[in-house]
C-alpha cells in the first residue's frame, strides 16, 4: 500500500519533504487519505516559498538595474547608472620634480629647483549614452592667471560619439597637429617635451570632426581629424581670441598601414602627417631650451615708438610629418615640424613696418626600450610585475634615449631679433631612467645636454645647457 501510494505521486520540488512522510511509520489509525492530505498540504507550502523566492529574485534584478555602482581602481573613482549610460569618473595627476643645472651660479643660468611641474584634476563622464565630456584643471607651478585663461583650464569639451567613423567634438582641446604633444602629461617618455612641440599649437578652443576606421588590437587602421579654431601662436593655448578675427584650419591623418596583416613585426608601424593654415595677429611667442630656458625671441619693447618691436601680421602655416614604431619591449617616436609666419616689425627703428616671412623647423628622434620585456607603447604601459618589496616584483624598468633640434630662420635677425642675446638653432640630446612601479606611480631620472648656435652676448647660449630633472608621478 504504501508503494502504491509513494508510486502514484509525481516527482518534483516535494521530493525531500515526501521522503520525510514515507519514513515515518504511518500513526495508529491514520488513513491513506490522510496522507494524502498531508502530502497535498505540504505541496502547497512549497509552492509558496517558491513563488515567494521567484520574487524577491525578480525585485533584486529589478533593483539592480535601476542601482547606481560606486567603484574605485588604478584607473580613477567612478560613479555609473546601471546601464552604463551615464558615468562620472574621476581623474587627474601630480608631478613633483627637481631640475638641477651645471654653472647656475654663473649669469644666465636657472637656479636649481623643486617645483610641481602639473597639478591636474580632471573630471569626465558620459550621457545618454554616446555624448562624454572632459574638464581639467591646472595647478603647477607657472600656472598664472591671464586675460586668455589659457594655464587653469586646460581641456574642457564634449564629444559625440555618433559612430566611430563619425565623431563631433567642441570646446577647448589639443589641436590634432603635434604627435609628441597628443600624448598625455601623465605618459611623456622624457621629462620635458621636445622642440617640435613648440612649433605645433597646443589647446585651442574650437569644433572638430574625428573618426577611426579598422579598429583593432587597441588602435586604428586610419584616424582622421579636422576643425576650426580660434588659432595660437607656436606651442601656445588660448580660450578666447582677442587678437584678430580669423580662424585656423587643423587637420591630421594618420595611419597602420600593416595593422590587419599578418606581419606582426610591422603592426606596431604608424605613420601620419597633420598641419594648420591661418592668420595672426599679436605677439609671437619665444622658444625655450629642453632646461626650459629662453633661447630665442622677437624683439619686444614697452615703448615701440622709441624701440623695435616685433608682432605676427599674417599668414601662418605648419607642416607636421610624424610616426612611431613599437614592436615587444622596443618603441620609436619621430617627428618634423615646419612653422612659418608673416611677422611685422611695428617699432622704430631700422626696418620699422616691414613685413618679413619666416620659417622655423624642429625635429626629435625617441628611442625606448623595457628592460624587464613590458610591450612598449604610445599609449600607457602596465607593468608586469608592480613593485612589492619582498614579494619578487620591482615594477617596470625603461631606458630611453632623444636627439632633436631647433632651427630658427636666419633671415630673423638682426631687423626682427637681437643675435646678441638670441641663439639661431639648439641641439639637443638626451637619456633618461623611467621606473613604472605600478600603474599609478611612476619616478623619472633624465640627463639632457643644449649646444646653441648664435647668441655669443648671452651666457646660456655661449656655454650651453647641461642639466639633470628628476620626477615622481603619482596618477590615478
Amino acid at each position: 500500500m504504501w508503494c502504491r501510494a509513494f508510486g502514484a505521486l509525481k516527482p518534483g520540488p516535494l521530493l525531500v519533504a515526501l521522503g520525510a512522510v514515507v519514513l515515518l511509520p504511518q500513526a495508529e489509525g491514520q488513513t491513506i487519505e490522510e496522507l494524502k492530505s498531508l502530502v497535498q498540504e505540504l505541496d502547497q507550502k512549497v509552492r509558496v516559498l517558491e513563488r515567494k523566492k521567484e520574487l524577491e529574485q525578480e525585485a533584486a534584478g529589478d533593483k539592480a538595474k535601476s542601482t547606481p555602482v560606486l567603484s574605485a581602481g588604478p584607473e580613477g573613482f567612478a560613479l555609473r547608472s546601471a546601464d552604463t549610460n551615464f558615468v562620472l569618473k574621476l581623474r587627474g595627476y601630480v608631478q613633483a620634480d627637481a631640475r638641477f643645472y651645471a654653472d647656475d651660479h654663473s649669469g644666465g643660468t636657472a637656479n636649481d629647483t623643486f617645483l610641481l611641474r602639473r597639478v591636474r584634476p580632471i573630471l569626465e563622464g558620459t550621457v545618454f549614452e554616446k555624448y562624454d565630456f572632459r574638464l581639467m584643471l591646472d595647478f603647477g607651478s607657472g600656472a598664472t592667471a591671464t586675460a586668455a585663461n589659457n594655464a587653469y583650464v586646460q581641456d574642457a569639451y564634449f564629444t559625440a560619439r555618433f559612430l566611430p567613423e563619425l565623431q563631433l567634438v567642441g570646446g577647448k582641446l589639443k589641436e590634432p597637429v603635434g604627435l609628441e604633444r597628443l600624448q598625455s602629461g601623465a605618459n611623456l617618455l622624457f621629462i620635458e617635451r621636445g622642440y617640435p612641440t613648440q612649433l605645433a599649437p597646443n589647446r585651442d578652443v574650437g569644433f572638430l570632426v574625428q573618426g577611426d576606421f579598422g579598429r583593432g588590437n587597441g588602435s586604428s587602421l586610419l584616424n582622421y581629424a579636422v576643425g576650426a579654431f580660434n588659432g595660437v601662436a607656436d606651442g601656445g593655448s588660448g580660450d578666447i581670441e582677442t587678437a584678430d578675427d580669423e580662424k585656423d584650419v587643423a587637420a591630421r591623418i594618420f595611419v597602420h598601414p600593416f595593422l590587419k596583416t599578418e606581419a606582426k613585426a610591422l603592426q606596431g608601424l604608424g605613420l601620419g602627417i597633420a598641419g594648420t593654415y591661418g592668420d595672426h595677429d599679436g605677439a609671437p611667442r619665444t622658444y625655450t631650451s629642453i632646461g626650459q630656458q629662453r633661447f630665442f625671441g622677437y624683439r619686444a619693447s614697452t615703448t615701440p615708438a622709441t624701440a623695435p618691436n616685433v608682432v605676427a601680421n599674417g599668414t601662418h602655416w605648419r607642416l607636421a610629418p610624424q610616426g612611431y614604431y613599437y614592436w615587444g619591449p622596443f618603441g620609436l617616436l619621430g617627428e618634423y615640424t615646419f612653422s612659418e609666419q608673416i611677422v611685422q616689425q611695428a617699432g622704430a627703428g631700422a626696418g620699422a613696418g616691414t613685413l618679413g616671412e619666416f620659417r622655423h623647423t624642429a625635429w626629435q628622434v625617441a628611442a625606448s626600450y623595457f628592460l624587464t620585456g613590458e610591450k612598449n607603447s604610445f599609449k600607457a604601459v602596465t607593468p608586469n610585475r608592480p613593485f612589492r618589496p619582498g614579494q619578487g616584483g620591482w615594477g617596470a624598468w625603461e631606458i630611453a634615449g632623444r636627439i632633436g633640434a631647433l632651427d630658427v630662420d636666419d633671415d630673423v635677425f638682426p631687423v626682427y631679433a637681437d643675435p646678441g642675446t638670441s641663439a639661431t638653432k639648439a641641439f639637443s640630446w638626451g637619456l633618461g631612467l623611467n621606473w613604472h612601479l605600478n600603474k599609478n606611480l611612476k619616478a623619472n631620472l633624465n640627463y639632457d645636454q643644449t649646444d646653441f648656435k648664435g647668441g655669443a652676448a648671452n651666457d646660456l647660449l655661449r656655454k650651453g645647457e647641461k642639466a639633470i630633472f628628476t620626477r615622481v608621478q603619482i596618477s590615478f
